[in-house]
């Protein structure tokens, strides 16, 4: 009987516990592709949550200014030089130039897939240098055998650099819980990063006076949490509470409590916590952003970026008319056929379908 083919998936910081789009995805990704090829993931550090059908490879961390994830690559290089693979997902345009590792590596040539996310280098946090290895490792992605946009714009965008991308969106998890019938108050998701734009939904929370708004989301490696919480403070609001990250099944509780979902980030990719909020059954309000308009929702979920006033006024109207606020989680497909999809096009085949993922039990993993 032929072994299973193996496959390295490089890019997340962990498969399980880890906030962020590519974390949740490479915990999704991973679960249901073990289930046909041997599958190892490079991981910051251990975790014992991970899937005992995923090898990890830990890596180790140091900071070093705005990245924890330099002896990360090299172990990932490392293993793109000497690894015995058949197949090599990187996920993100971070990722990408490790696709030149690959063609060196002389005991075997795997296959190639780039999965991009994010346009990273637009965000301002980046320095110069950190820009330009972006721009240089996202040239690098000519060197894949696949490419695939996680978001029509990304798609578009990668089409004006030559890259040819496949379009494969992020999936929900089509779940059978609950849906509350008694929601409370405002409620947004993420990291707490410059680009999630919370400042917008703190100038909303002073407008809103007593309705409760929730920031659910731990910090990352720069100051935006102090400048948020100075804002908070100054402003004097009791309405509004930061409640750090919070596993994934209290982060669904969460949704299915809450009157609306908002998203006001000025940068995304393919937001996960959009569409979590939409597969709980949540009402929700989305940032006028290329990303959150390639949903392709109606106009009435779209506020300006900059406009707390606006959202704040919407974040009362989807409160009063939550119907005309929440969308049919049918439209987007789960995890399932995303996984399915992305298999099919690197090439990964087994005699029997992939075995369905939904009745997974679900892990605790932290709020993306």
């Amino acid at each position: 009987m032929a072994s299973r083919k193996k496959m390295l998936v490089v890019g997340a910081r962990g498969i399980t516990g880890h906030e962020g789009g590519v974390e949740k995805f490479a915990e999704e990704f991973c679960k249901r592709a073990s289930e046909i090829i041997d599958v190892e993931a490079t991981c910051l550090r251990h975790d014992d949550r991970a899937p005992t059908s995923v090898r990890v490879h830990v890596t180790g961390t140091f900071g070093f200014g705005k990245t924890d994830k330099i002896l990360y690559y090299m172990k990932a290089a490392w293993l793109c030089l000497t690894g015995r693979y058949d197949y090599v997902f990187l996920l993100g345009i971070n990722s990408a130039v490790l696709s030149l590792f690959t063609r060196l590596n002389p005991r075997r040539r795997p296959v190639v897939t780039v999965r991009s996310g994010s346009i990273d280098y637009l965000l301002p946090k980046w320095g110069r240098l950190a820009k330009r290895y972006f721009r240089f490792s996202e040239k690098t992605m000519r060197f894949a055998d696949h490419v695939i946009a996680v978001s029509p714009s990304i798609q578009r965008h990668l089409s004006k650099k030559a890259i040819d991308a496949t379009l494969v969106r992020n999936g929900i998890t089509r779940d059978k819980g609950e849906v509350e019938t008694q929601r409370v108050g405002a409620l947004a998701v993420g990291r707490i990063t410059s680009q999630k734009n919370y400042s917008v939904l703190v100038e909303a929370a002073s407008v809103l006076g007593s309705t409760p708004v929730t920031i659910v989301g731990g910090p990352d490696k720069t100051n935006e949490i102090d400048v948020l919480t100075s804002d908070i403070v100054r402003r004097g609001l009791v309405n509004l509470r930061m409640e750090g990250a919070l596993n994934r099944q209290e982060v669904y509780e969460r949704l299915r409590q809450a009157a609306v979902f908002v998203n006001c980030s000025i940068h995304e990719g393919m937001s996960n916590s959009v569409l979590e909020a939409i597969q709980c059954g949540a009402p929700v309000l989305l940032s006028d952003i290329d990303a959150n308009r390639d949903l392709q929702l109606p106009d009435v979920h779209y506020f300006d970026p900059n406009d707390g006033t606006q959202l704040a006024d919407l974040i009362e109207q989807a409160m009063l008319d939550p119907e005309s606020f929440t969308v049919n989680r049918n439209l987007f497909p789960d995890w399932d056929e995303v996984v399915e999809t992305i298999l099919a096009k690197i090439g990964v085949s087994n005699d029997n379908d992939i075995h369905p993922a939904h009745n997974h039990e679900p892990s605790n993993v932290a709020a993306a």
